[in-house]
């Protein structure tokens, strides 16, 4: 496998680094799970894809795998695949982890501890872990569109168990080969997973989960919708200018779209873990940020379609009408999903709070933004969109798409 990380451009992107390291085949593994003692924590940025050197860790005592299992406080966290392992995080409050907008940020700040569990072992367990009595949900997004939101209104239902962005998937998105060669293995590490979200919670069983991705993982569509059939998938997205907009406010207002290095290397970061990029990269002349960001909403929407060819329980929404008539929208979600008792002042409540609040994302900080597109940055969006036969322009609506008049 081509274990190999985005690495860090300045602020184009948070990447990971070379945040897995392929296995020596001269190395020895073990079949033990046992405890980390954590010495140092090591993330220098918030929304930095996980990665097993988050942690500085010292080996403990060996620990029954079942009792990872059984302990609500301890949840998966990445992947080691120098160690042929998985990595969970214990909580000192597992609810605040539960809560977060950023369910991998809470873990870290919430962490008193860490489990590494041998892949073997990891995909034995996984096994018997049964999904919950109504199923699994996936919400998907472009992103900045309001999946947030939805995951916190799914948060309110006493009868979901609601996760925002565990980053355990979006860290897979870098094992993947062009060739196809490893896809069976993912698929295993994928089906695992989410099968692991599945494990006992505090409180009542959970007659759903639902798990809210980030938009990155949706590069794994046609494995994730294999893996689990019968989940529900849902997504969230927006007319591309109006993203574009969104995201574009956030760019460093010193940074210049023209500059050809760093326009080398935003394609490279991004490149490693969205292959569409390396499809559009030319050796005479990088893309500029425009560009490549849009390659981005193009990979999210085209995966969607992918979905929907597959027959899978598929629905979306554009944000657009979810903010402007969220409960007529919210009706058939649930309707969607199969829920059917909900508490509606409580979700009235949630929807008056800002769901990213205290994040990098914090809607009063983000009012502070003012990067603007061009004329021109927007026509070389409308460009690359234009080449795209599925899509073809900025405000296509997806087949699915719930009606707030319906």
């Amino acid at each position: 496998l081509n274990l190999r990380g985005p690495k860090d451009v300045g602020n184009d992107k948070p990447g990971e680094g070379s945040n897995i390291r392929q296995l020596p085949k001269s190395a020895v593994l073990t079949a033990v799970t046992r405890r980390l003692t954590i010495k140092e924590t090591n993330r220098d940025h918030p929304i930095r894809i996980v990665k097993p050197t988050d942690f500085t860790w010292e080996p403990g005592p060996e620990i029954d795998p079942q009792e990872v299992l059984r302990d609500p406080t301890f949840s998966l966290y990445c992947f080691d695949r120098e160690d042929n392992s998985a990595i969970f995080v214990q909580s000192g409050d597992q609810s605040a982890v539960d809560r977060a907008p950023f369910y991998y940020q809470a873990q870290v700040e919430q962490a008193i501890g860490l489990v590494s569990m041998p892949l073997d072992v990891f995909h034995r367990v996984a096994k018997d872990i049964p999904e919950p009595p109504n199923g699994v949900i996936f919400i998907h997004s472009v992103g900045r569109c309001g999946s947030t939101l939805l995951s916190k209104v799914l948060a309110g239902i006493p009868s979901v168990h609601s996760l925002s962005e565990p980053d355990d998937l979006t860290q897979i998105t870098g094992l993947r080969e062009c060739d196809g060669s490893s896809d069976e293995w993912l698929r295993h590490l994928i089906l695992s997973s989410t099968k692991w979200r599945c494990k006992p919670r505090s409180g009542e069983p959970a007659d759903w989960v639902a798990i809210k991705t980030r938009s990155e993982v949706l590069v794994l569509a046609d494995l994730i919708g294999p893996a689990f059939p019968r989940a529900k998938h849902f997504f969230l997205y927006r007319d591309a200018i109006s993203w574009m907009r969104t995201v574009f406010r956030n760019f460093p207002a010193d940074r210049d779209v023209y500059d050809l290095e760093l326009n080398r290397k935003m394609e490279d970061s991004w490149g490693s873990t969205l292959p569409l990029i390396r499809e559009y990269r030319r050796d005479n002349a990088p893309m500029n940020p425009v560009q490549v960001r849009i390659l981005a909403w193009i990979t999210c929407m085209e995966a969607y379609l992918k979905l929907n060819e597959m027959g899978i329980p598929l629905a979306s929404a554009r944000i657009e009408d979810l903010t402007s008539q969220p409960v007529p929208v919210l009706e058939q979600f649930f309707a969607f999903c199969g829920i059917d008792q909900v508490d509606w002042n409580a979700i009235h409540e949630i929807l008056g709070r800002d769901s990213q609040a205290g994040t990098i994302y914090d809607r009063e900080e983000r009012r502070k933004l003012s990067r603007e597109l061009t004329d021109e940055l927007v026509q070389d969006a409308r460009n690359v969109i234009a080449t795209r036969a599925t899509l073809g322009v900025p405000d296509v609506i997806l087949p699915g798409t719930l009606s707030p008049t319906s």
